[in-house]
């Protein structure tokens, strides 16, 4: 059962990676050079995948953080 939740984080994960720095603009959509929580919730991808994404906890995700 661990094993399958993994592969499933892997392939979301996959799924967020592959976004593109117009992604990240597109989904800043207040300018301010990071992705919140209401914002990733435009992307189903990401906002699944937002919290691991977020490396330093800060709720908001840098273009750095997008692109990990």
């Amino acid at each position: 059962m661990k094993l399958i939740s993994r592969l499933l984080v892997v392939g979301t994960l996959a799924v967020a990676y592959s976004a593109t720095a117009a992604d990240f603009a597109t989904l800043d959509t207040d300018k301010d050079g990071f992705v919140s929580q209401s914002e990733a919730a435009q992307s189903a991808s990401i906002s699944k995948v937002f919290d691991l994404l977020d490396s330093n906890k800060d709720g908001k995700l840098s273009e750095k953080e997008f692109h990990q």
